[in-house]
């Protein structure tokens, strides 16, 4: 449990860590509350069993006396009222030191969540290669929320619980020593024993519950991510089944753990019952018999339990919770703990622009846990405003070369210089707000066409003379203008109600929106039919000259306009030359061009 608020402690901010320590001060002060709340129907009870106690109790007497009292009925009832003010009070700051905890656990589950989306945002590209989306957005969105309700949310309620039972159970030692340490050791020692007894086995199901909930997330991003391949393969009731395993397992275990946390309730009960009797007896015993000396004590302790029973059950629920959700505490705890490459300085206003020529030098790459590397000494010059395209086999090295181009993958030799200037950490921002980059599956968000050529930025910013600009550079607006609302029309959830080449159009235009100097295409029309690639490559056509134009693609035809063609193999340039030289030598762009003729 001590490992339990190591994590917890370390994954809260300074802030949090200091609002944790007034947190605590507030259940202090929670805790004394209630034994004053206890402790003040001692007298009551006093009163009650003897009404001589008036004046024999020098306090009583002195109550007396400053109220002005004529009789010990008119000190009775005042007297009531006093005990019942102070228990209100006592429960006013209970209330308060709940919504206090309340308002602190909800606001971490916004901090968790906020760390985790900017820990995974600013990963660089190379650690998402080895993490499923389905993992990393269960683990954003619905693990922050279950450690939340699970650890920190039951450690702070431990907490403001053992504070309260700790203090009434000391108020209790000093009132009768002998009755309260016989009390405490048996349900104590009977909550201890239960839990340790139930600890392995509530966190082998906390770590098959995270598991099951892992799985129910992959497969219903995979069921509704495919759902026309879903729908025309008539794979609904698969789908179906496998979601069902995981979403039972995580049932079971949810409902295993609200048993095993009320387990010990009803027994509690009985126990409670008869500790009472049995101390009734106790004091009977030792008081010989007088009434008037057993009454306040046993009312303050019969008042004692009847705050304790449901706070004591609430400590062990607490505590199997804690135990449970622990597996989905430490995952938390590495996600946001594990050490990643420094990101790249921020470009601010930057731009690190493309006048004379790209090089690439001495360019190696290897993916993490490969056997070989995917690129080796790749030397290439590209002069700027003119159209490179590179093409090659399956697994030729063709988009690693890009991404490396883009900044996404680090070249773990050579460098690549622009203008003469190496790009590296310092700059890496700059150079990439000089590219703009399509890809062949454009993603589109459910907003309106001006939205997602302005992708990522507010609504409010957006600059319609840029995003009328750069549809018109993509060829895009022909189709806008005959749409009633124009740029502002909704295009659904990924572009559903476009067609290929509209959504490429779209891609191309956002790549365009803030006027870079570098376009790269990757695989950018290989899924469009020969006549839409005809209408998208005459938009990208219309860059020549203008900017620095990078085309990915299978398909020669793509190609064939531009200005130096690059031949890739094995992980290295083959062969660079036009489109006519590289027909006439043969080799890999010959037997690429008897497939593309034969297909």
């Amino acid at each position: 449990m001590i490992a339990t608020y190591r994590r917890i402690l370390s994954l809260l901010s300074r802030r949090d860590r200091r609002n944790f320590a007034i947190l605590v001060g507030l259940m202090l002060a929670a805790g004394a509350a209630e034994v004053v709340g206890v402790a003040a129907i001692i007298p009551l009870f006093a009163v009650i069993s003897d009404p001589a106690a008036v004046t024999d109790n020098d306090l009583l007497s002195r109550l007396y006396a400053w109220g002005g009292f004529e009789d010990t009925r008119g000190f009775l009832g005042a007297l009531c009222l006093a005990v019942f003010a102070v228990l209100l009070v006592s429960v006013a700051v209970r209330v308060v030191t709940v919504y206090a905890t309340a308002r602190f656990t909800r606001g971490i589950v916004l901090t968790l969540a906020q760390s985790l989306l900017t820990k995974y945002l600013r990963n660089p590209y190379e650690w998402y290669l080895s993490r499923h989306s389905a993992d990393l957005a269960k683990t954003l969105l619905a693990e922050t929320r279950e450690v939340v309700n699970g650890s920190i949310t039951p450690a702070m309620r431990f907490i403001s619980d053992g504070i309260a039972t700790a203090t009434m159970v000391l108020f209790l030692v000093r009132l009768e020593p002998l009755g309260a340490l016989m009390t405490a050791a048996l349900v104590g020692g009977a909550f201890a024993l239960l839990y340790w007894r139930l600890r392995g086995l509530l966190e082998r199901i906390g770590e098959d519950r995270r598991v099951a909930n892992r799985e129910r997330f992959q497969i219903a991003q995979e069921a509704l991510g495919g759902i026309k391949d879903v729908k025309v393969m008539e794979l609904e009731e698969g789908y179906i089944r496998r979601f069902h395993d995981p979403s039972r397992r995580l049932a079971r275990h949810q409902a295993s753990m609200d048993l095993l946390a009320e387990l010990p309730r009803h027994g509690l009960e009985a126990i409670g019952f008869g500790g009472m009797l049995l101390f009734l007896f106790f004091l009977l015993s030792t008081s010989q018999g007088d009434p008037g000396t057993v009454l306040p004590v046993f009312g303050a302790f019969a008042l004692a339990g009847l705050r304790l029973l449901p706070t004591v059950q609430t400590l062990f629920r607490s505590s199997t919770q804690m135990r449970f959700n622990r597996t989905a505490l430490e995952a938390l705890f590495r996600d946001l703990r594990e050490t990643t490459a420094p990101a790249p300085r921020p470009a601010g206003d930057r731009v690190l622009p493309l006048d004379h020529a790209l090089a690439l030098e001495g360019i190696r790459y290897s993916y993490p846990g490969a056997a070989g590397a995917s690129l080796e000494g790749i030397d290439l010059t590209i002069p700027a405003r003119t159209s490179c395209g590179f093409v090659g086999s399956t697994g030729a090295g063709k988009t690693t070369l890009v991404d490396i181009v883009l900044g996404l993958l680090p070249p773990q030799a050579g460098r690549i210089t622009v203008d003469g200037t190496a790009v590296d950490g310092t700059n890496l921002r700059a150079w990439q707000r000089s590219i703009g980059y399509v890809q062949q599956s454009v993603h589109l968000v459910d907003d309106t066409i001006a939205a997602n050529i302005a992708y990522g930025v507010p609504p409010g910013e957006i600059d319609m003379d840029q995003v009328a600009r750069a549809a018109r550079m993509a060829k895009l607006d022909a189709f806008a203008d005959t749409l009633p609302d124009g740029y502002m029309t909704k295009i659904g959830e990924r572009g559903t109600r476009l067609s290929g080449g509209q959504r490429q159009r779209i891609g191309i235009a956002r790549a365009l929106y803030r006027d870079p100097e570098v376009i790269v295409f990757d695989e950018a029309t290989s899924a469009l039919d020969t006549v839409t690639e005809r209408a998208v490559m005459d938009a990208i056509g219309a860059l020549s000259g203008r900017k620095t134009v990078l085309i990915v693609t299978h398909r020669l035809s793509t190609v064939a306009a531009c200005d130096q063609i690059v031949v890739l193999g094995g992980g290295r340039v083959e062969a660079t030359g036009s489109y006519e030289a590289l027909s006439r030598g043969g080799g890999t762009f010959g037997k690429l061009l008897e497939g593309a003729g034969a297909a």
